[in-house]
């Protein structure tokens, strides 16, 4: 069993995650979209895309310092996305 404050973070992690990959995904989809793509860019982004997916099936709920990480670590990311330039 969790409790409701793991299924909460747990929850939070895997929409922290999310939300990263899906930059990644409009990252990837705006470099395809250039007359000159760059491919090295797009193969970093997959990988970065492929390294969130992983994060995402390895966690649950009950692992408290994984939870935790990737929380702090995807809502940074976010976070950096969306801070005005």
């Amino acid at each position: 069993m969790w409790t409701q404050d793991q299924a909460i973070a747990y929850e939070a992690a895997l929409e922290a995650i999310n939300d990263v990959i899906a930059g990644y995904s409009e990252q990837i989809a705006l470099e395809q979209d250039r007359q000159k793509p760059d491919a090295a860019r797009i193969s970093w982004l997959e990988m970065r895309t492929d390294h969130a997916s992983a994060t995402s099936h390895a966690l649950t709920v009950t692992d408290d310092e994984n939870v935790r990480q990737a929380l702090l670590e995807y809502s940074a990311m976010v976070r950096a996305r969306e801070a005005p330039r």
